[in-house]
């Protein structure tokens, strides 16, 4: 059963009705993967098949995928059934020509909506890049970094955190806000979501990292909801509704996490012991091992929120996991995510590098993971979700 309906069974299963209740006792789920195409498992197959890493995925209305991967300068276009259609764009700085993709959209029209950091312009691109149009991404004299960006009703939430240079000379000056909204032209509506409602700005590693394109999560389900989730997971996920012309920001709470969700670690310590050096990340000089962080959210279409934590114990396989929450922001159910296949689910390589990419409108979940190879996969799986 997809992931809706599984929602509704569990639902009258705890005797909620459609889990609208404030006071929701948690149960221990079982979060299972049906893959039904995967792309860029053919070591043999065309390069336009095959991947370093598929950084960003979108779908249009017709089912098409986009694929900005994360060594490329254009955007591959696959349709519904995985085959290879074009590619937009190419390296460069001319006409319609990019250098780095930092953010790739396809809005409600289908149009291909590119930030290119290095040219410092938006492009936008139409029937599927025969055409063009540009926008600059600058600002009072800073170039935007948006990483996502993601469609509202009649307007765009671009998540990016501002820096200013620091009259004394010092370490830029960081704004503490993370979402922006703009409207079709791209023009900046309003700014909301406070840094340090999301992260510990006082620890020096988490001040650091939350400037990081990959710091947060970012999904939406397309009107008046925005949820975050931290990679370095604590245990809340942040969920943002649009109410009475105001962003109201919600803190939820999944389910059992680590104590601490990282340790600061030192050089030497990641050069000496491979348990420390296996998930540990660096930032402005400051370095950690993470050991719990997120692999991904999404809103289903009944408003019901997926979100995938890993935990990433020093002498133990990475345990990737799901969250389920309902409309009113309780958590539902937790627990082990698997795949239907049990040669994947019994490859630590593959379960620990599984990651929400996007969920289209029939809340088809597209996932990045590792084939049993090693090499970096896009896989389109439906979820079934069942009590245990």
């Amino acid at each position: 059963m997809n992931a809706n309906r599984a929602l509704r069974r569990i639902c009258a299963t705890l005797a909620i009705g459609a889990c609208m209740l404030a006071t929701v006792q948690a149960q221990k789920l079982t979060f299972t993967l049906h893959e039904h195409l995967i792309i860029g498992d053919d070591e043999e197959a065309p390069a336009e098949y095959l991947f370093y890493y598929p950084q960003v995925v979108r779908t249009d209305s017709r089912g098409n995928i986009y694929v900005k991967d994360a060594r490329s300068a254009d955007v591959r276009i696959f349709d519904a059934n995985g085959r290879y259609v074009t590619t937009v764009g190419k390296r460069g700085e001319g006409p319609g020509e990019l250098r780095e993709v930092f953010g790739m959209h396809v809005d409600g029209d289908d149009r291909i909506i590119v930030a290119d950091r290095m040219n410092r312009r938006l492009t936008i691109f139409t029937d599927m890049g025969r055409s063009f149009t540009t926008k600059s991404l600058e600002e009072d004299g800073r170039t935007i970094q948006p990483r996502p960006i993601l469609s509202l009703d009649s307007s765009f939430v671009l998540k990016y955190v501002e820096l200013f240079a620091n009259p004394e000379g010092g370490p830029s000056i960081k704004d503490d806000r993370v979402l922006h909204t703009y409207d079709t032209d791209f023009n900046r509506l309003e700014t909301f979501a406070q840094l340090d409602d999301i992260y510990d700005m006082d620890d020096p590693f988490l001040n650091a990292y939350s400037t990081v394109a990959g710091a947060v999560y970012v999904t939406t389900n397309g009107t008046d909801t925005i949820v975050l989730a931290p990679f370095v997971y604590g245990g809340y996920i942040y969920r943002y509704t649009r109410s009475n012309d105001k962003w109201v920001m919600e803190k939820l709470k999944g389910g059992p996490v680590p104590t601490r969700a990282f340790i600061p670690v030192s050089q030497k310590d990641i050069e000496e012991n491979q348990d420390i050096k296996r998930g540990s990340i660096s930032t402005s000089g400051y370095r950690a091992r993470i050991l719990s962080r997120s692999g991904g959210v999404a809103v289903l279409s009944t408003g019901a929120i997926l979100h995938f934590p890993v935990r990433t114990p020093l002498k133990q396989d990475f345990e990737p996991r799901a969250e389920l929450f309902n409309q009113n922001g309780d958590l539902v159910g937790y627990g082990q995510l698997q795949f239907d296949n049990p040669e994947l689910n019994g490859n630590a390589r593959v379960m620990e590098s599984i990651s929400i990419k996007w969920i289209d409108t029939a809340d088809r979940l597209y996932l990045v993971r590792r084939n049993g190879e090693g090499f970096f996969v896009l896989s389109v799986a439906n979820l079934e979700i069942s009590s245990n």
